[in-house]
C-alpha cells in the first residue's frame, strides 16, 4: 500500500475550483475590513476569502456559511459553487452536496469525487440502481478501482443481488494488496446474506494474508473480529479463540483483541459485521482510509472518513480513526469529541480513553490529563500503553524526572522477562534519563529496546545521534542513523539526525546535502533550519545561513534556542557557539577518518 500515490485532495480540488486566487494565512473578514461594502455587508470577495481561510483551517461549518454568503452576491460563480460542494462533502453532508452538485462545473479533478459523493447519497437513500453507475465512474486508478468495485458490490447487495455482488468483488484484479480488502468484503457480503459457509471461507483466506495484515492492520482486525463472531455464534468457542491467537502473532493491537477474547470467553455476542449496504460501504471507505493513513494531514483519508461517518455516524472504527487523524493534525479538541463518543462496550474503548488523556494534554489541560491517565493505570496496572501515554504528558511538560519515575514503575511491572511489545517502555525511559543527563542509565535502556525490537528506526536514530553528539562510538553511531534512514527515507527528523551527524564529524558538504533534504521533508521545524544554517555557514554560504537562522527564529523555536539564534544572526557562527567537529573516537586516540 505504501506504493500508492496519496493526494492532497481538498487542496487540489480547491485550486481547480477557485475563481479567485487563494491567499494563505488571510485573516477572517470583520466589519472593519475592506471586504465589507459601504453598507456594512460582507462583499463577494470578502465572503469568498473568509470561506477559503475557514476551509483551510478545517472550520468547515463556517466555511460553508461564508461560501453560501458569497453565492448570495454571485449565485452562478462556478469557482465558489465548486468550493461549496467540496466543503460539503468533506463535512460529510451528502444531502446538501447532492443538492449542490448541479451547480458545479466539470473540472477534471472534481468530476470523479462528485460521482463518488452522488453515488453514496443515492446508496444512503436506498437508490441502489442509481448508485452503481456513479460508483463505476469513480474508477480509473488502482486505488479508485478498488473503492469503486467494493462500493458497487455493496450497492448490488442492497438490491438483493448477492451473487452478482460477490462476482463483482471476485472480479476485482489489481496489486497484491487488493486481496485482503476483497476477501474481507466478500466475506462480509456473504455473512450479511446468511451464507455462513461462504463467509467463513472468505474470512479464512483473508486471515492467511500476513502481508496484507502488515499493510492494512485495521482490515485484518475487522477480519479477525468477524470470523471470531461467526465461530462464537456457531458455538465453536475454541476456533473463535484460535482466530484471536492467530491475530496476536501478526502483532495486531492487543488493546482491541483483548476485549474480543474476553467476550468470547464470557459467551457474550460480538457485534462486528455490517448488515446493510450503507454499513458495508462505510466499512469499505474506512478500510482504505485506515490503510492510507500515515499520521494525518492526507486529505483523501479525511474525505473517506467523512463519507464513512455520513453513512454510519456511530461506527466506532470510524470515530476512533477520525479522532486519531484529528490528533495527528494538531486538533485536540476535535479529537476529544470523537473519542468521547465511543461507548464502553466497543473494542476501541480503552484506546479511546488513553487518547482522551493525550488530547487533554494537547489542550494544555495537563492536570486533567494526568489524573485521567493515572486512573487508567490504577485500573489496569499491566497495560503498558497507559504508562506510555502518561509519560508523553510528562515529556510535553519537560518533567523528565516524573517521566523516568513513572517508567521505572512500568519496568518493575514487566519484571525480568520482557516481551517484544515492551520496547517502547525502555525506549521512552531511555529518553527520560538522557534528558536528565544520566547517560549511564539511558544507554542500557536504548540497547534493551533494540534487543526487544531489532532495527527499530526511532531507537537506532536516538542512540546513534546521542553517541555522536557526545563524541563516542562515532562510526557505529553514524551506521545506526544510516540504518534508520534506510527504513524511513522520508522522515525529516531522522534525515536531520544524519545531516547533523555529518556536521559533527566535520563532513560539511555531506551535512548540507542531508539537511537540505530534511528541511524539505519537514518544513517549519526550527531545529532543522538551525542545523542547516550552521552547515551553510561552514561551507561559506553565509547569506543562506542567516536566512535559515531567521527562518528558525520565526517558527516558534524552543526558548533555549532563541538567544543562540539571535547571536548567530548578528555575529555568525562564532568559536563560542560553533559545534566543532569531533576529532577523536572513544578510546583509540586516533583522529577520526571519514570514509
Amino acid at each position: 500500500m505504501t506504493s500508492l500515490k496519496k493526494r492532497r485532495l481538498r487542496t487540489m480540488l480547491f485550486a481547480a475550483a477557485l475563481a479567485l486566487p487563494m491567499t494563505a494565512g488571510a485573516k477572517d473578514a470583520t466589519v472593519n475590513d475592506p471586504a465589507y461594502d459601504a453598507q456594512g455587508a460582507l462583499s463577494f470577495a470578502g465572503a469568498l476569502l473568509a470561506g477559503q481561510t475557514a476551509a483551510m483551517d478545517n472550520d468547515l461549518e463556517r466555511a460553508i456559511a461564508y461560501f453560501r454568503r458569497a453565492l448570495q452576491h454571485e449565485p452562478y460563480d462556478s469557482g465558489t459553487n465548486n468550493q461549496l460542494f467540496v466543503t460539503l462533502i468533506f463535512n460529510g453532508d451528502l444531502k446538501a452536496a447532492e443538492a449542490q452538485a448541479d451547480r458545479t462545473s466539470d473540472e477534471p479533478q472534481l468530476v470523479p469525487v462528485r460521482e463518488l459523493a452522488l453515488g453514496l447519497a443515492a446508496l444512503q437513500d436506498g437508490r441502489y440502481a442509481e448508485a452503481i453507475p456513479r460508483f463505476k465512474a469513480y474508477g480509473g486508478a488502482p486505488l479508485n478501482d478498488l473503492v469503486s468495485g467494493l462500493l458497487q458490490a455493496w450497492a448490488l447487495y442492497g438490491e438483493g443481488k448477492t451473487d452478482e455482488a460477490l462476482k463483482t468483488v471476485d472480479a476485482l484484479s489489481g496489486p497484491p494488496w487488493y486481496d485482503l480488502f476483497t476477501n474481507y468484503n466478500a466475506g462480509a457480503i456473504a455473512a450479511a446474506s446468511g451464507d455462513t459457509a461462504k463467509a467463513r471461507s472468505y474470512f479464512n483466506d483473508a486471515l492467511l494474508d500476513r502481508q496484507g495484515s502488515a499493510t492494512s492492520p485495521d482490515t485484518m482486525l475487522k477480519t479477525v473480529i468477524a470470523l471470531s463472531a461467526i465461530e462464537a455464534k456457531a458455538g465453536n468457542t475454541r476456533k473463535a479463540l484460535d482466530t484471536v491467537s492467530t491475530a496476536e502473532t501478526y502483532g495486531l493491537n492487543p488493546a482491541v483483541l483483548n476485549p474480543v477474547r474476553e467476550r468470547i470467553e464470557a459467551g457474550e455476542p460480538i457485534q462486528s459485521l455490517p448488515e446493510t449496504a450503507a454499513e458495508g460501504a462505510s466499512g469499505a471507505l474506512f478500510e482504505v482510509a485506515a490503510a492510507l493513513n500515515q499520521g494525518g494531514s492526507d486529505d483523501i483519508v479525511t474525505l473517506y472518513l467523512a463519507l464513512a461517518e455520513a453513512l454510519t455516524p456511530e461506527d466506532t472504527d470510524v470515530l476512533y480513526l477520525r479522532g486519531v487523524v484529528a490528533a495527528a493534525n494538531d486538533e485536540p479538541e476535535r479529537a476529544l469529541g470523537y473519542f468521547s463518543r465511543i461507548p464502553e462496550d466497543a473494542p476501541q474503548y480503552r484506546l479511546a480513553e488513553l487518547q482522551q488523556g493525550l488530547a487533554l494534554a494537547g489542550l494544555d489541560r495537563f492536570d486533567e490529563a494526568r489524573d485521567h491517565l493515572t486512573a487508567l493505570i490504577e485500573e489496569a496496572p499491566d497495560d503498558r500503553r497507559a504508562y506510555l501515554a502518561l509519560s508523553g504528558v510528562y515529556s510535553e511538560q519537560k518533567d523528565f524526572q516524573a517521566m523516568a519515575d513513572l517508567l521505572d514503575q512500568a519496568v518493575a511491572r514487566i519484571g525480568p522477562v520482557a516481551s517484544p511489545e515492551d520496547w517502547g517502555i525502555f525506549y521512552r525511559r531511555g529518553i527520560a534519563y538522557e534528558r536528565l543527563k544520566e547517560w549511564d542509565k539511558a544507554e542500557p535502556d536504548f540497547k534493551r529496546a533494540l534487543e526487544l525490537y531489532p532495527n527499530q528506526p526511532q531507537v537506532l536514530n536516538y542512540l546513534g545521534y546521542s553517541w555522536i553528539d557526545q563524541g563516542i562510538n562515532l562510526e557505529e553511531g553514524l551506521d545506526l542513523i544510516q540504518q534508520a534512514v534506510d527504513q524511513r527515507p522520508d522522515d525529516g527528523y531522522i534525515i536531520d539526525s544524519l545531516g547533523w551527524a555529518y556536521f559533527r564529524l566535520g563532513r560539511y558538504d555531506d551535512a548540507v546535502r542531508e539537511l537540505e533534504r530534511a528541511v524539505v521533508l519537514d518544513t517549519g521545524d526550527p531545529t532543522i533550519n538551525d542545523h542547516l544554517g550552521d552547515a551553510y555557514w561552514q561551507v561559506g554560504r553565509k547569506l543562506e545561513a542567516i536566512y535559515q537562522w531567521k527562518k528558525a527564529l520565526s517558527d516558534d523555536p524552543p526558548e533555549d534556542l532563541v538567544p543562540e539564534l539571535n547571536d548567530k544572526i548578528a555575529n555568525g557562527l562564532t568559536l563560542e557557539d560553533d559545534k566543532t567537529p569531533l576529532a577523536k573516537a572513544e578510546g583509540d586516540g586516533d583522529a577520526v577518518k571519514t570514509p
